[in-house]
């Protein structure tokens, strides 16, 4: 009798077990999941990294499917496809005419994630003359480095747009005779730019090329680049491993605040229609990351590295400003506050991008700021 009271007993403490391990594992099966896309650097990986390891993800019930993608055009592509593959995912300022274009599969923007200092203007030495002496160089100088000069970017990238708005900060001030200006054989980057004038020692030459050729190109001492603009990782890459490239310009040391476009978040908005209870969820879960982050800046940057399969240091935090509670509390108070004024700029400057007869939004039906509204109201 007494051996089979202990056999039940057993038999009780295993189910119990077993019981208690399923119930342990409901959760995950609860989980909902939501493909993103981010991008392998400083911007684009950490904040969605660190949702994933320190569980914010799955606090706000996400399963998050992650994929890496090469540029924003692709990423793009993947969200405003028939069958897309993403339903929301990072991007950078290159590609942020897409929220605005009003035909196809339509997106918004979500959440500001960051201000980008990633974008570098990278030079051969030599080739800039810091007059000043004063260990950088300032519109002037830029001005008569770039004089003549080819220009080697992936111009369809934030980058693009990144080096047009420069160009429109060193020309300012200046009659139109002796402006800069840009000639490119591809014509989605020349849409909607009118030259100030037709001088050739004014002509700036830019050749459309892959961001991840800059490391081999800028190695090439014959017949490569020796002027480029890129974004990391390509260009801390070239920085770190070529002692013959110097860095040029960046967009905290030379843009005014109007002028630094912010790194946001963009959805479906097929999928925000759809799952709005799962969107909340998971802007709840980047903004929790995001307070995580700016306290815990250079982890940040390791748990971004490991997702990416970057080495460790390849993420430099200095390529983004990222903002603390208090930044997004601030910026986002009122409709004129900070945050607005950087979407608007960016919403801006990248209209002239739409397609030529597409619908151009309203910032308004561009910027989904709910989300992101709620979640700041919620910490």
């Amino acid at each position: 009798m007494k051996r089979t009271a202990l056999v039940v007993l057993l038999t009780i403490a295993i189910i119990a077990s077993l019981s208690a391990q399923a119930g342990a594992e409901k959760p995950t099966a609860q989980l909902t999941t939501v493909r993103l896309g981010i991008h392998a650097n400083e911007g684009g990986a950490p904040l969605a990294a660190v949702a994933k390891e320190k569980g914010f993800f799955e606090k706000h019930g996400i399963n998050p499917v992650f994929t890496i993608v090469e540029s924003g055009p692709a990423e793009m592509t993947a969200m405003r496809a028939d069958n897309r593959t993403l339903d929301i995912g990072y991007i950078g300022a290159g590609v942020a005419w897409n929220p605005i274009d009003g035909n196809g599969n339509g997106l918004s923007f979500v959440f500001l994630d960051c201000l980008s200092n990633a974008e570098m203007f990278l030079a051969k030495k030599g080739l800039f003359v810091d007059a000043n002496k004063n260990g950088r160089f300032d519109n002037e100088e830029i001005y008569e480095g770039l004089k003549g000069k080819k220009v080697f970017i992936e111009v369809g990238t934030t980058p693009g747009g990144w080096f047009k708005t420069l160009l429109e900060l060193i020309n300012a001030g200046r009659p139109a005779s002796e402006q800069l200006w840009i000639h490119s054989e591809t014509s989605s980057y020349m849409a909607g730019y009118t030259a100030p004038n037709k001088n050739p020692a004014y002509r700036v030459e830019v050749v459309n090329t892959l961001n991840s050729n800059l490391p081999a190109g800028m190695a090439s001492a014959a017949g490569g680049m020796d002027v480029a603009i890129g974004f990391s990782p390509a260009t801390s890459t070239v920085l770190a491993t070529n002692p013959n490239v110097e860095l040029i310009a960046t967009t905290v040391g030379n843009f005014p605040p109007d002028k630094s476009f912010p790194s946001t978040w963009v959805a479906s908005n097929v999928w925000l229609k759809e799952n709005p209870k799962v969107a909340q969820a998971f802007v709840d879960a980047l903004y929790e990351a995001a307070l995580w982050r700016y306290a815990n800046l250079d982890e940040s940057m390791r748990i971004g590295e490991k997702i990416s399969q970057k080495p460790v240091g390849s993420f430099d935090p200095f390529n983004l400003v990222a903002p603390s509670k208090q930044d997004y509390q601030k910026w986002f108070a009122t409709k004129d506050s900070t945050g607005y004024l950087y979407m608007k700029a960016l919403y801006d400057v990248r209209v002239p991008n739409v397609p030529a007869g597409n619908r151009i939004k309203s910032f308004e039906e561009a910027f989904d700021d709910t989300f992101l509204l709620n979640a700041i109201k919620s910490y």
